[in-house]
């Protein structure tokens, strides 16, 4: 992985934008579990060995008075992390992902993506920290995922 991302296309699963648009959060976490188990974790394993994954839905709304940038983190003991775009909403202004080596100012700004795109990025473990930036008008909508 390049700068310690890698940027990829991957197809959602079919139903996930209604039920974006209808707002139906828990069938929308169902729906992209099963996505991840069936489609990304193959893809994981190709970069990292891992036991276990999480992820969830994150919803950042400009319209949000107490919308704020991110603080940098490296997630801990995590090998792997991974945000998959869910912009069913239009692109978001702000939002974005910056990654970065640990301890320094060299940040890469990436997004916002249109719909399956998918950035896989390293973490803590390999020396990487991450943050998403304040969305300041739209909806950025993501399913994202740690691995360890």
């Amino acid at each position: 992985m390049k700068h310690g991302h890698l940027v990829t296309q991957l197809a959602l699963p079919e139903g996930a934008e209604a039920l974006a648009h209808a707002n139906d959060w828990p069938a929308l976490d169902r729906v992209m579990r099963e996505a991840i188990e069936r489609r990304l974790v193959p893809l994981l394993k190709t970069h990292k060995n891992f036991e276990r994954i999480e992820h969830m839905l994150a919803l950042r709304d400009g319209s949000d008075p107490d919308e704020e940038d991110g603080i940098w983190h490296d997630d801990g003991s995590r090998v792997l992390a991974f945000s998959w775009s869910l912009n069913f909403f239009g692109k978001p202004s702000g939002g974005t992902l910056g990654i970065r080596p640990r301890g320094t100012t060299d940040e890469i700004e990436l997004g916002p993506f249109d719909p399956g795109t998918l950035i896989i990025f390293q973490t803590g473990m390999d020396g990487y920290e991450h943050r998403t930036s304040r969305v300041t008008q739209g909806k950025r909508l993501v399913c994202a995922g740690w691995c360890s």
